[in-house]
């Protein structure tokens, strides 16, 4: 595809700084970007910086209309999709979504209507009357999950376990929404999850990958943090006998024609619950996966429909399958409180047979607070095997390579690998044996 001379605005997409510069270098295009920040990923590969907020929409179109640029990126910046279907509106700068699918997609209770017209299942909800009253709360059958109807990233979001709690935990998604709704719905517990990411193409829609998530080892009961998103995931041909066929209805519904739709679902007892969709791209870098396994990269394929209002030149689901040729999986270095004095074994494990990439989130010096926070993953590993087994001695391989150390000169990795965690945790979690 030739992109020669294009010019592309970042909205974001700082976790992709480096494959964009790399395909910038490859292609061609101009970048320019814009922040609060001089100083970030973004800025330093453009051509072009503007220290103006994303949020600020005339400000965005006057940047726009002076560098000529022919289309936005926003990455997996889900809080600049609205203004970016705003400046693309006012301008000739091309964006991927409209305002009116944005609409549908950013609310959650509109989006589950949808999905329920198309037999896309969805977690069950219950309702109250707007002036409810201690009796309407006793009749919910306890625990539920309160949700804002149109706020992003969990914010508002807590699980409730009892009438005594509900007004405080009620008020407090209320505050997070801008239209001031919110749904109530049943808490699903003990559930795998799973994530479906799709790839549209003028209206034509593939599933790129699917992967389960797999969850931290701990003493501490109450921590939950991702250690693995492993591919491809075991549910996939229950998913595609049951849902696949609705979802892909409901986009055509909704008018999403190109861009990349990741879809979030629990799985229990033989049914999956579908509660989140995400009309962007992901911040863990799938596509660094996807090309490995079938040459397909939905980073380059933003890119083009960017600058030119094409995903690409051939049909991307001839290459799309997410029944990934082996098993692979993002590995998330988690680490215990504390402060970080030497962050060792980097290098190294890039040079690993099976690592593909390896992102560093947090360096030297940071300090590691005691929560539940994603600010405790210091690394995103991508990491394949040609079987199960050799998947899992790369992840143990990884884990003994790294060494983080805190200022107390304690290892600070959250769960250092051994063998037959990680073989169960892939014969667990996807289509390939772990025996």
């Amino acid at each position: 595809m030739d992109l020669k001379g294009k010019t592309l605005l970042l909205m974001g997409g700082g976790a992709y700084a480096r494959d964009i510069e790399r395909y910038k270098k490859a292609k061609d295009f101009r970048i320019v970007a814009l922040g609060r920040d001089a100083d970030t990923p973004i800025s330093r590969i453009a051509d072009a910086f503007y220290q103006v907020n994303t949020q600020d929409v005339e400000g965005v179109c006057e940047v726009v209309r002076k560098e000529k640029v022919d289309g936005i990126f926003v990455g997996s910046s889900e809080v600049n999709i609205a203004p970016a279907t705003r400046v693309s509106e006012m301008t000739d700068a091309r964006f991927y979504v409209t305002r009116e699918q944005w609409d549908v997609l950013a609310n959650k209770a509109l989006f589950k209507e949808y999905c329920r017209k198309y037999n896309v299942p969805v977690v069950p909800e219950y309702r109250l009357p707007e002036n409810y009253t201690r009796a309407d709360v006793e009749k919910l059958p306890f625990p539920v999950m309160l949700k804002p109807t149109d706020s992003s990233g969990a914010r508002g979001m807590n699980a409730c376990y009892n009438a005594d709690d509900f007004d405080a935990l009620y008020q407090e998604a209320l505050r997070w929404s801008k239209k001031k709704e919110v749904i109530i719905e049943e808490l699903i517990v003990g559930a795998d999850e799973v994530f479906f990411q799709y790839t549209l193409q003028d209206g034509v829609c593939s599933l790129t990958s699917c992967f389960t998530k797999v969850f931290v080892q701990s003493e501490n009961k109450k921590l939950i943090l991702p250690i693995f998103h492993m591919y491809p995931s075991k549910y996939i041909d229950e998913y595609f006998d049951g849902v696949h066929e609705g979802v892909c209805r409901m986009f055509e519904a909704i008018g999403v024609r190109d861009g990349v739709m990741t879809l979030q679902s629990f799985y229990q007892n033989g049914r999956f619950y579908i509660f989140e969709a995400g009309f962007r791209m992901g911040g863990a870098q799938n596509y660094i996966l996807s090309e490995y396994q079938n040459g397909t990269n939905s980073l380059e394929y933003m890119i083009n429909y960017a600058l030119t209002g094409s995903m690409d030149d051939s049909p991307i689901i001839e290459r799309d399958n997410a029944r990934f040729r082996h098993p692979c999986c993002n590995y998330y270095v988690g680490l215990k409180p504390g402060t970080i004095a030497k962050m060792g074994g980097v290098d190294e494990v890039r040079a690993m047979d099976g690592v593909l990439n390896v992102t560093v989130m947090c360096g030297e010096g940071e300090v590691i607070e005691d929560t539940n926070a994603l600010e405790r993953i210091c690394l995103r590993i991508h990491v394949v095997g040609e079987t199960a087994q050799k998947l899992a001695q790369n992840l143990v391989d990884i884990s003994r390579t790294l060494k983080i150390i805190s200022t107390e000169g304690e290892e600070m990795q959250l769960e250092p690998l051994v063998y037959e965690r990680c073989l169960q945790a892939i014969g667990d979690t996807t289509i390939y044996s772990g025996e």
